[in-house]
């Protein structure tokens, strides 16, 4: 069956005539874009936006505000924690003090001064707040960590060939996106630990050596896949992930009994319809059992990786149910039935020819 060209034009004229970052043109009053790296909601919304009134304005008076917030959570508690992740301080409120009321005194009442930097910017790991002249920054350095067999995430690709992991996705047995019974969706799965997935077969699971030192990322990850697979269509859902130290003295201000040594921190996780893979207006199917190549880019990240982490990637292809499942086939999901959902055997390969890697930069 078919993917209806037709409705799937429709929809992306619907969905494009409501994207507002379409629309922040000629934009003239002082506008300070604020977020949250933890935002189950979006985001994406505010890094963009941000970045939109910049590219389309010549002249503007724009800055960027991001902590390690939830949906609105810069205004809705101290910000000192979120989920099992402590940040040292009260997050919430020094933005409260040091952005948002100055903000508003200087540009509403012409009282005081308000010269805060371009981009501010909270980074979890190392608990600080940086300020740069741009975002992304400027001055950061690109690099790259590429898959290995073995499971291992290095600096260095592979040389050999012909080397790949193969594994099998069902969809009538999704990997949940939280550990437990699900009966709602909660917002500290943005950042919650991977240890409940990291041993099933339908999750690859890659990661560094202990670090010598510490690697702090910063702005946009891109994950750059080399795939086949028995399908026409698939999910690829790539997670960037903090491993804790098995000696961490850290302690979850939700419940003292919660195990941190070991603990894996999601930073970031993203999902990509594969048929979107070239574009969101002209899906396209894959050829079953072809090499082909996937990116999937995640949303921006502040997050520094302390000396004595690892660095860890999970790549899989159900996020059930924050996402809904493909059925492995390229057609309309919309009027899929039981019978269409069908296992997909994948292959992700990992050698000279046909590299995957993460690229990111780093500060």
């Amino acid at each position: 069956m078919g993917q209806s060209s037709e409705a799937q034009h429709l929809r992306y004229l619907f969905w494009q005539a409501r994207t507002i970052t379409h629309h922040l043109n000629d934009v003239k009053p002082a506008v300070m874009v604020v977020g949250g790296l933890y935002d189950a909601e979006d985001t994406y919304g505010a890094f963009e936006t941000y970045k939109q009134i910049e590219q389309r304005n010549k002249k503007n008076n724009s800055i960027l505000v991001m902590g390690p917030w939830f949906h609105g959570g810069w205004v809705r508690g101290k910000g000192d924690s979120f989920g099992d992740i402590r940040f040292g301080q009260e997050t919430s409120t020094y933005y409260q003090k040091n952005f948002e009321l100055p903000f508003f005194n200087y540009y509403l009442k012409g009282e005081g001064d308000f010269k805060a930097a371009e981009a501010n910017v909270f980074f979890t790991g190392s608990n600080e707040w940086h300020a740069f002249d741009t975002w992304p920054v400027r001055t950061a350095k690109p690099q790259d960590l590429y898959l290995n067999e073995g499971g291992k995430l290095s600096k260095a690709a592979s040389s050999g060939d012909n080397k790949f992991v193969e594994y099998t996705s069902d969809p009538n047995k999704p990997v949940p996106f939280q550990e437990g019974t699900i009966t709602s969706r909660t917002r500290e799965y943005m950042i919650a630990d991977q240890r409940f997935v990291a041993n099933r077969p339908d999750v690859m699971v890659f990661e560094t050596d202990v670090l010598n030192e510490d690697l702090t990322m910063a702005g946009p990850i891109v994950a750059d896949l080399s795939i086949a697979m028995t399908g026409t269509d698939a999910d690829f859902i790539v997670k960037v992930i903090d491993v804790y130290p098995d000696s961490s003295s850290a302690t979850s201000p939700v419940d003292k009994d919660i195990v941190m040594p070991g603990y894996q921190m999601l930073v970031r996780g993203e999902i990509l319809r594969g048929k979107f893979r070239n574009s969101f207006s002209n899906p396209e199917p894959f050829k079953p059992n072809a090499i082909t190549q996937v990116k999937v880019t995640l949303p921006d990240v502040a997050h520094t990786f302390k000396k004595g982490h690892k660095i860890m990637v999970q790549v899989q292809h159900t996020w059930f149910p924050l996402a809904d499942r493909n059925p492995n086939q390229f057609m309309d999901i919309y009027k899929a039935k039981a019978s269409d959902y069908l296992k997909n055997t994948h292959r992700i390969y990992f050698d000279q020819a046909h590299p995957s890697k993460i690229s990111f930069s780093t500060l």
